[in-house]
Order: structure tokens, then C-alpha cells, then sequence
């Protein structure tokens, strides 16, 4: 009897829940993935600031980063530094030290949990998709950065300071009990519940 009504309330919940079209991200991470990238990246450019001495008067050496983190890293790390007290130069020859930052890690790492029906394509209906049916599915997305730089000095070359690694972390979670009830929160401080969505109070992780 129970598992006959199980079977009963997934079909009704089928019905009530139609169909939807599939749109693959452009570019490849969603809003939401890039949020989490730039949230631990700032959060690993200010404990990286924290550890080059105040005052410095340097030009900061992009070539310990790849293309794609001379973008928003770079400049998470220039912000940090400047707002710490650091002076940075246009060129070299103007400056006192030389800042070498690289990264070791900048990305997110995801999973997820579904007791349920997963999505089902439609027969004859190219690109939609039945939503998945769930008693109970969670996702969850972790972004992570480290950062680490070394400090010398511009004519001498000496070491002035090799930082310690500097950490990260953001974090994201989303999901559905009973097909309806659902939810959606990260600390980055932008609410994607709604439409469109909102910068919101960040939530800290538990």
C-alpha cells in the first residue's frame, strides 16, 4: 500500500511538474561558480597582503600566473595590497621591491546527492528535459584559491619575504526535500533564489 502510494505521488508530482528546456551555460561556469572563484580568490589575496611588509614601494611581476588568473586574481591581489599600504609602480625601474604572486589552486570542486529520479529527456522533444523528481537531493560547491608570492628586492635581487601559502574558501548549497520544498545559499553574499537575483547578508558556513 505505501509503496503504491510512493509511485502515485511521483506520477501527480510528474505531471504538476511540466517540462523544461536546457540551456548549456555560456561561458562554461555558471554566475553562481564564478561568484565562488572571485569570493575565495578575495579571501586569499587579503591573508596574502597581510604577510608583505607595509610601506613597500614595488611593481608586481605577472609571470608566476597564467592567463586566466592574470584576470581577476591579479587584480584581487593588486586590491589587497594597496588597500594594505603597499605602493605599486607602472614599471620596475621605479620600484623598491618586486612582488612575484602565483596560484596553486583556483576552481571549485563540486557533488552531489540525489535520492530520487535524476532529469529524463522527452521523447520526440529535442534539448527538454522532465526535472528530476526528488525525496531528496543536495548540491553542494566549494571555491577554493591559494595564493603565494615572493618578495625581493628590485637592483639587489635579495629576498625580502617568501609568504607563507594563503588560503580561500567560499562555499554554495542548494536543494530539494519532498519534490518542493527547496533551498539555496552561499556566504558570497548574492541570493540566486530569486529572479534576478540579489546581493544578500552572506551566510556563513556551519
Amino acid at each position: 500500500m505505501l509503496f503504491t502510494k510512493l509511485i502515485s505521488a511521483t506520477l501527480i508530482a510528474l505531471c504538476l511538474a511540466g517540462c523544461t528546456a536546457v540551456r548549456t551555460t555560456n561561458p562554461q561556469s555558471s554566475a553562481e561558480q564564478q561568484l565562488l572563484i572571485a569570493t575565495a580568490a578575495d579571501r586569499a589575496a587579503d591573508a596574502l597582503a597581510a604577510q608583505v611588509p607595509v610601506g613597500l614601494t614595488a611593481w608586481v611581476d605577472r609571470s608566476g600566473l597564467s592567463k586566466r588568473e592574470e584576470g581577476y586574481a591579479l587584480a584581487a591581489i593588486k586590491d589587497a595590497l594597496l588597500r594594505r599600504g603597499v605602493k605599486l609602480m607602472a614599471h620596475r625601474d621605479q620600484a623598491d621591491a618586486v612582488i612575484l604572486p602565483r596560484a596553486g589552486m583556483l576552481s571549485t570542486d563540486e557533488r552531489s546527492i540525489l535520492f530520487g529520479l535524476p532529469p529524463l529527456p522527452v521523447p520526440l522533444a529535442p534539448g527538454a528535459t522532465l526535472p528530476a523528481l526528488s525525496f531528496y537531493s543536495q548540491n553542494q560547491a566549494n571555491g577554493s584559491a591559494k595564493f603565494a608570492a615572493s618578495v625581493y628586492d628590485a637592483k639587489s635581487g635579495k629576498l625580502i619575504v617568501s609568504t607563507d601559502p594563503a588560503y580561500g574558501f567560499s562555499h554554495g548549497e542548494s536543494g530539494t526535500v519532498l519534490f518542493f520544498f527547496a533551498w539555496r545559499k552561499n556566504d558570497a553574499g548574492v541570493d540566486f533564489s530569486g529572479t534576478p537575483p540579489r546581493p544578500s547578508e552572506p551566510t556563513k558556513k556551519d
